[in-house]
C-alpha cells in the first residue's frame, strides 16, 4: 500500500515540476524571447523548485515509515 502512495506522489511532484517549468518559460518567454535560457535566476529557480520537489518526497516517505 505504501510503494502505491509513493508511486502517486513521485507522479503528482513530477507534475508540479513540469506545471511549474512550462509556466516560468512560457509566461516569462513571452517578454523575453529565447533570452530567458541564459539568465540564472530562471535556472536557479527551476532548481529550487525541483529541490522543494524531492524533498517533499522524501519528507512524505519518512511520514510514512513514521506512521508504520
Amino acid at each position: 500500500m505504501e510503494d502505491k502512495k509513493l508511486k502517486l506522489m513521485r507522479f503528482w511532484l513530477f507534475g508540479t515540476f513540469v506545471i511549474v517549468f512550462a509556466a516560468a518559460t512560457v509566461y516569462v518567454g513571452q517578454f523575453t524571447g529565447m533570452a530567458i535560457l541564459g539568465d540564472w535566476r530562471y535556472w536557479a529557480s527551476l532548481v529550487i523548485t525541483a529541490a522543494l520537489c524531492v524533498g517533499a518526497f522524501f519528507l512524505y516517505k519518512a511520514y510514512l515509515d513514521k506512521k508504520n
